[in-house]
């Protein structure tokens, strides 16, 4: 790295792609992100493997992959709870950059990042991203920056308006403001950080609902093969990344004013969506999964039965809470015989996580387990890679998972201790997964998602100014790359848990399979004790579902 800095200020676009972003750059949309990068170096910052946001806004802030950090998707297996439940901060295995600029005694500032919820406490403020249930939980990091935020910027919200594709000019047209004003609300909380903070040396302000709007009108953007010729719709997407594009001119122009370099990331890149990808169905098809029988469907009826006897009783004590998919089982959830189902994938989006069905996995004997041995673990985990592997798409042929990770094999970890899948089936570009199997026939895999009109990829974007680099579109990097990055700008040392490096220096190979020790958490404030209330779960997935990560 060729310069170091007193202050570097942090944008994050959740979802940017030069897809998206160069054309709009040269149709006169985005003039201030147009100067910006006429004066930075910038290029592609590939994403983590799986390219979903809490997974890889983690590995920007820890600098490591999800095999480190411990984060692979917005929800986590808890075999023990024999349920699905919502990641957090306190599940983060090593320190992010804002504890390490801490305590190195560097004041800082961090807006609306997934994956720092419940907030680190630092020497200045964060303010926790779409994993808070709601903003007064997001702000518990500062109390003053919270009374001074509610009071002089009403339009900073948690709010999400893209749950589905816009059926109307009116509804798209009322979408895009709102996001608008959503963006220029985060800069606005940029800028009050900089009046509270003025000694910051890093700064950072996120923009998730790029991401839902890029989800839901996709091809009003127009960009590429998939766009559609509507100039009103056109121009009403174009609204966002323009108020995107004031937004970032606001920050920009305070990063001038007080001398500081830029850095622009994003968690990953995006593209067009074809649909979903049915990852139970191949199971069963397979016979890697076993449909129940009648007397295992009135088993699977009376756990379904006791969840909603929990769920009643919960309610009781507050009448106001809401259910949400996470009040089943796991067992109760998916209509399998369970004591047959070799392996079995209870959550998705960017990637299938497929668990095999030892009683280290169900958590409790009281789940009927096929797997006892090593070798049967073996055999059912290749048997379940197998199925994925050999999955085609009924038309075009084309693999519909086309990298498949073995966990055990690629990180050298037991994923039943660690609580990791087994299996992370990586979908053909232009595919999302989907685990539930109502109204799903044999072998009908895929299924369009006319709400669903763009998916993530793993080509994001990164920018960097005032870092002593050659501008011009000359960088490709990893998203673990950014956290090094910023310290390093900074002046201060890469701890030696950070899986990638400075940008601009020399790259090292690949990652590659961690020792046990490297595996373990590390210990510390980091990682406060924690765990979401049954409302806060119930609100988080709602919200999960209405931006199309969940059904």
């Amino acid at each position: 790295m060729a310069a170091h800095l007193d202050r570097l200020l942090i944008l994050g676009l959740d979802g940017a792609t030069w897809t998206v972003l160069d054309p709009m750059r040269a149709r006169g949309v985005m003039p201030n992100l147009d100067a910006l990068l006429k004066s930075a170096a910038h290029g592609i910052l590939t994403s983590v493997d799986p390219p979903v946001t809490t997974a890889a806004w983690t590995s920007m802030s820890t600098g490591c992959t999800p095999a480190r950090h411990g984060v692979f998707d917005h929800r986590y297996y808890d075999a023990a709870a024999d349920r699905m439940k919502v990641n957090h901060h306190g599940r983060v295995r090593v320190p992010n950059i804002w504890k390490i600029l801490s305590d190195a005694g560097r004041r800082c500032a961090c807006l609306n990042v997934p994956g720092l919820f419940p907030p680190p406490r630092v020497d200045g403020v964060v303010v926790s991203g779409m994993d808070a249930p709601h903003l007064d939980a997001a702000l518990q990091g500062s109390a003053a920056f919270a009374e001074r935020l509610k009071a002089e910027v009403p339009d900073y919200t948690l709010r999400y308006f893209w749950k589905r594709a816009p059926q109307s000019l009116e509804e798209i047209r009322a979408n895009a403001a709102y996001t608008v004003e959503s963006f220029l609300g985060r800069a606005k909380g940029g800028l009050l950080a900089d009046r509270m903070f003025p000694d910051w040396s890093a700064l950072m302000v996120q923009f998730q609902n790029l991401d839902p709007f890029q989800h839901r009108a996709w091809r009003h953007l127009n960009v590429d093969g998939t766009g559609i010729e509507a100039p009103e719709w056109n121009a009403a997407a174009a609204e966002v990344m323009r108020g995107l594009d004031r937004a970032v001119g606001m920050l920009c122009e305070m990063a001038s004013a007080r001398g500081a370099g830029i850095m622009v990331v994003s968690d990953h890149g995006f593209g067009p969506c074809e649909g979903r990808i049915d990852v139970n169905r191949i199971l069963l098809d397979a016979g890697v999964a076993q449909a129940a029988g009648l007397g295992r469907k009135l088993v699977r009826r009376g756990r379904q039965a006791v969840d909603r006897v929990r769920v009643w009783n919960a309610k009781r004590g507050d009448p106001t809470a809401r259910s949400a998919s996470f009040d089943q089982s796991v067992a109760g959830s998916f209509p399998f015989d369970w004591s047959r189902t070799l392996a079995f994938a209870p959550h998705q989006d960017t990637a299938a996580m497929v668990y095999v069905n030892s009683p280290a996995r169900r958590g409790s004997t009281r789940h009927a387990a096929p797997l006892f041995t090593p070798r049967e673990v073996d055999e059912a985990r290749a048997a379940a890679h197998q199925a994925l592997d050999e999955a085609r798409h009924p038309e075009t042929g084309r693999k519909l998972f086309p990298k498949i990770i073995a966990t055990a094999d690629a990180y050298g970890v037991d994923p039943a201790r660690e609580g990791y899948p087994d299996l992370i089936a990586l979908p053909d570009g232009p595919f999302w997964v989907r685990t539930k199997l109502a109204g799903v026939a044999p072998g009908d895999w895929v299924h369009e998602d006319p709400n669903l009109t763009g998916t993530h990829r793993p080509e994001g974007v990164v920018a960097l100014a005032g870092a002593g680099l050659a501008p011009g579109r000359n960088l490709r990097a990893r998203l673990i790359d950014a956290a090094p990055t910023v310290l390093s700008l900074l002046g201060l040392p890469v701890p030696p848990h950070m899986e990638g490096c400075p940008i601009g220096t020399y790259r090292p190979k690949p990652v590659e399979r961690l020792d046990e020790a490297e595996t373990q958490p590390i210990a510390g404030p980091h990682q406060p004790a924690f765990e979401f209330s049954e409302e806060e779960q119930a609100i988080l997935e709602q919200r999960l579902m209405d931006l199309g990560y969940m059904e």
